[in-house]
């Protein structure tokens, strides 16, 4: 009996010790659960998208969002790729692949061993056409490596002068930068180059790289915005043929640093 008592006495006290511990422990790890599980504002490229399901009026997606800015200091960083859901009213666009977004998101809590998740509880705010490396199907013309972190793609009525000397330029300059510099020209008035036209939500000839098609030429003589759409080099044109060399040489600058 006495050996019988000491025995529920230990299982006790090592019962009391392991809550107090488990206590300890909880206390511990809640500033550090609280940091973890706060909502963070991040700005982002969506470089993947799809519907998961609806619920009433909002459908839910999930994708995976590039981190282009963040606040100094926090989880996640810059240029790590995160696992998102996101709402988006069912009577709008929802953002998609190539989108740059704002978004507040907050990491849960998952099982050991699954892949991180961030959820933003309201709907993404599209800033823009991100910085996206996207070929297309169906090109005329397509030269460069598809390992080069550049893309230029060319939308355009290809039997008109001002666009052909554009053209003529990009491919010049392809075969000069053929590693670092991938160039797909897509003439708009045949099948092919309509579908990719679609597939970009583009209505105009444009000329995109990487995604965008709207820049801030920095030059000797200041800075200059120029907007690669619609006629070049005629009166009141946003561009001319040379705009689009000189933004690829800018963006060659900054993603190959070395």
């Amino acid at each position: 009996m006495r050996l019988m008592g000491l025995l529920v006495v230990l299982g006790v006290c090592c019962a009391a010790t392991m809550v107090a511990t488990s206590d300890t422990e909880s206390l511990e790890s809640a500033p550090a659960a609280q940091s973890m599980y706060k909502a963070v504002e991040v700005v982002g490229v969506l470089l993947a998208a799809e519907e998961m399901y609806k619920a009433a009026d909002v459908s839910w997606y999930s994708g995976r969002l590039r981190v282009d800015e963040v606040p100094a200091s926090s989880d996640p960083k810059v240029g790590q790729v995160l696992g998102v859901e996101y709402p988006a009213p069912a009577s709008e666009k929802a953002p998609q692949a190539g989108d740059q977004t704002r978004a507040s998101v907050t990491q849960q809590p998952v099982s050991k061993g699954q892949a991180p998740v961030w959820v933003a509880r309201e709907a993404l705010t599209v800033l823009g056409r991100g910085d996206f490396v996207r070929p297309g199907e169906g090109a005329l013309i397509d030269l460069g490596s598809p390992k080069a972190r550049i893309l230029v793609k060319m939308f355009a009525p290809l039997h008109t002068e001002c666009h052909r000397k554009t053209a003529d330029l990009l491919k010049e300059f392809a075969a000069r930068e053929q590693e670092r510099v991938r160039v797909q020209i897509f003439d708009m008035v045949t099948p092919a180059g309509r579908d990719e036209m679609r597939r970009e939500g583009l209505r105009c000839a444009t000329v995109l790289v990487n995604n965008r098609y709207v820049f801030t030429l920095v030059e000797e003589e200041g800075s200059r915005e120029v907007a690669l759409n619609h006629r070049p080099n005629a009166a009141g044109s946003s561009y001319c043929s040379e705009d689009v060399i000189a933004v690829v040489e800018q963006e060659i600058r900054r993603l190959y640093p070395e």
